[in-house]
C-alpha cells in the first residue's frame, strides 16, 4: 500500500490541487489522508473543502479527512452567532474574512463590509454566518463529523497537531485531550514513541529550527512533520509512505 499525506492547505486550492496531480489514486492500493486546516488565510476554502469532499465521494474510504484546528475555530464562530462577546472575536478567527469571502456571493460580502464600516459587528457576523449556513449547510455538517485521527495498519498515527504520549501506546486514545489533536505543539521532538506520529500545524521551518525550511522534516526518531507553509512557499508537501519497503519519502525528506 502506498499512503500520501498533506496537511494545512489553508484556502490555497491551486497549490492543493498541484499537488493531487502527483498522488495516485487510481491504484486501489493507494491511500489518501489529510490532516485537516482546509479554510482560512488563503483565496478558496470553500473550494478547498468541495475538492476533499469530491475526493472522498470517488474514493471513499481512500480519502481520509481529519480536522484542524482551523475547523474547530470555524464550527466555534458559526455556533457563536448569538454571543455579543463573539460579534469581534468572529473577525479574528477568519484573518482577513478570507474564509468568509470565499462562502458567500460577491454581494454578499460587499453587505457585510458595509456593516463592518458602520461598525455594526453583531449585524455583520449574524448576516455573514445566516448566509454561510443557508448556502452550505452540507459543508459545516460535513466539517463536524471530521474524526481527529486515524491510526493505519503499519504503526502509524496520523493527526493534525500532537497524541499525548505519555499515556503510552496502548492508552494515548483515551488519554489525549480533545485540544492536543488539533492544537497540541510539537512536545515530543526527538522523543521515541511506539508509533510514528504524522502531524501538521506548525510549519517545518519553526519546528525544525532551520532558517527556511519548507519541506517534510522528520526528527530522527518518531515524528514527521508535514506543514511546509503554503501561504509562505506557494506549496503543499506530499509525504509518501510505502508499506512494502516501510520508507517515507518527500519534498526534504529523501527516503528514511
Amino acid at each position: 500500500m502506498r499512503i500520501y499525506c498533506m496537511s494545512d492547505i489553508h484556502g490555497c486550492l491551486e497549490p492543493f490541487l498541484k499537488a493531487l496531480e502527483t498522488v495516485d489514486m487510481e491504484s486501489e492500493d493507494s491511500m489518501l489522508v489529510l490532516l485537516g486546516d482546509y479554510c482560512d488565510r488563503g483565496p478558496d476554502s470553500l473550494g478547498v473543502f468541495r475538492t476533499v469532499m469530491g475526493l472522498q465521494e470517488r474514493y471513499g474510504g481512500r480519502v481520509i479527512a481529519l480536522r484542524g484546528n482551523h475547523e474547530e475555530q470555524l464550527l466555534e464562530y458559526m455556533s457563536n452567532v448569538d454571543d455579543p462577546d463573539f460579534a469581534q472575536a468572529w473577525k479574528l478567527a477568519d484573518s482577513n474574512l478570507a474564509t468568509a469571502r470565499s462562502f458567500l456571493e460577491p454581494d454578499e460580502f460587499e453587505h457585510v463590509r458595509h456593516l463592518l464600516v458602520l461598525k455594526r459587528f453583531e449585524e455583520a457576523y449574524r448576516y455573514t454566518v445566516g448566509r454561510m449556513r443557508k448556502a452550505h449547510g452540507t459543508v459545516f455538517r460535513w466539517i463536524g463529523g471530521l474524526p481527529y485521527y486515524w491510526e493505519s495498519g503499519f504503526g502509524q498515527v496520523f493527526v493534525h497537531a500532537g497524541i499525548y504520549e505519555e499515556a503510552g501506546v496502548d492508552w494515548w486514545k483515551p488519554g489525549t485531550p480533545g485540544e492536543f489533536f488539533t492544537s497540541m505543539p510539537p512536545m515530543y521532538v526527538g522523543q521515541h514513541f511506539d508509533l510514528d506520529v504524522i502531524a501538521g500545524h506548525v510549519n517545518t521551518e519553526a519546528v525544525s529550527g532551520i532558517a527556511g525550511y519548507r519541506g517534510i522534516w522528520h526528527d530522527g526518531t518518531s515524528h514527521y512533520y508535514i506543514d511546509g507553509n503554503v501561504m509562505k512557499n506557494g506549496e503543499v508537501a506530499v509525504l509518501t509512505y510505502d508499506s512494502e519497503t516501510g520508507r517515507y519519502s518527500g519534498p526534504g525528506l529523501g527516503r528514511h
